[in-house]
This record gives structure tokens, sequence and C-alpha cells, in this order.
């Protein structure tokens, strides 16, 4: 059986997943697709908290859930449903809008700090962007940060610096990490993730 759940309203995914369940047979397949990141979360742990094994594969912003109907559910209280997308789960930026954290002369060095400490996180952000003079960063490889952006390149994290910054510091030429960006694609970025600022 496939259930459809594409952008239905929290929590019905849920609801249609749970009567589906019932519906089925032992032994019967089911596949939901959602295109929404509550619906899911709600259903996996629906299913986890029955005992199912379920598969989930994702293509864009689209997820397919899919498992056999191996018992009769357990419980079936809806107690945890989530209908509010969890900050956690959207993905993240870093927004470096400075090459310094803070002003003084510490601001360099602490800057340094926390980039480096973001290679020791679970989750580590998807991208950092540099605009401002933080394209100082990108450029200039005795920066104190440099080092700290090489290694979250390494790591898969998106380095991008904002062209007309680098244009306007006359550094187009000197970017040694990352690709360079323009102000469009910066705004598309943060309008999809959400951004850390230090």
């Amino acid at each position: 059986m496939q259930l459809d759940c594409r952008n239905l309203s929290c929590p019905e995914p849920l609801l249609l997943t749970k009567k589906a369940l019932n519906s089925l047979k032992i032994g019967e397949n089911l596949e939901i697709l959602v295109n929404d990141i509550a619906p899911k979360e709600n259903i996996k742990r629906f299913l986890q908290k029955n005992g199912f094994d379920a598969q989930i594969s994702e293509n864009g912003g689209e997820a397919t859930i899919s498992l056999t109907k191996t018992d009769e559910l357990k419980d079936e209280s809806l107690d945890d449903i989530f209908c509010d997308t969890p900050n956690f789960a959207k993905p993240k930026v870093v927004f470096l809008n400075e090459e310094s954290c803070g002003s003084g002369a510490v601001g360099k060095a602490l800057l340094a700090k926390f980039l480096g400490a973001l290679l020791n996180l679970e989750q580590k952000p998807a991208k950092v962007i540099c605009v401002n003079n933080a394209v100082f960063i990108t450029t200039n490889r005795a920066h104190p940060s440099f080092e700290a952006l090489k290694n979250l390149s390494e790591a898969g994290v998106e380095i991008l610096s904002c062209g007309s910054c680098l244009e306007s510091y006359k550094l187009v030429d000197k970017l040694a990490i990352g690709e360079i960006s323009n102000a469009y694609e910066i705004m598309e970025i943060l309008s999809k993730y959400e951004a850390i600022k230090l």
C-alpha cells in the first residue's frame, strides 16, 4: 500500500499512517510519501515505539518511508506529536560578517577557536558564508581562522565568499578556500537555512 501524504498538514500524515497500519495484514508492505520534516519525524517516532523497522530514503525535499507490518500496533498513543519543525532539524549555516568575533585584540583568535570547535560538532553546518571583511579569512593563509576554515572545507562544509566583497578589497585572485558567491545565492541560502552569526 502507498500513502501519499505530501502537502498534508500535520498531524494528518501520522493519523493516516496509523489507520493504514491497522488495516494491513501482517507481512504486507506500506510506503509513505512526505515532504515536510515534522510528519517525517512524527511517523518515524511512531514506528520506532511500535517496533517497526522502517527504511527512509530522501530525494530533495521528499522522503519515502517503507516498512513491512510485522506485528499489530502496541502503542497507538499520539502524545509525542510535534507539528512545529524542531530547530535542530533545520540545516544550519555560519554567517560571518567580520574577520573577528567581537572587537579587541582577542577577536580574531576567538573566531578561530569558534570555527575550530565546529569540527567537533556531530551535526556540522552545511556552509560557511563570508561577507564584508570576513573574506580576509578565505584569502589570507596567515589569518588565524584560515586553518579552521580549511579543515571545515576538508570535512565537507561548503565555504562561500561574497564576490562583491572580494572585488571591493581587490582579493578575487587571492581566494584560497571555497567558492565565490553572490548576493542572490547568499540570500537564497539564508532563506532556507538557520543562520549562526558569530
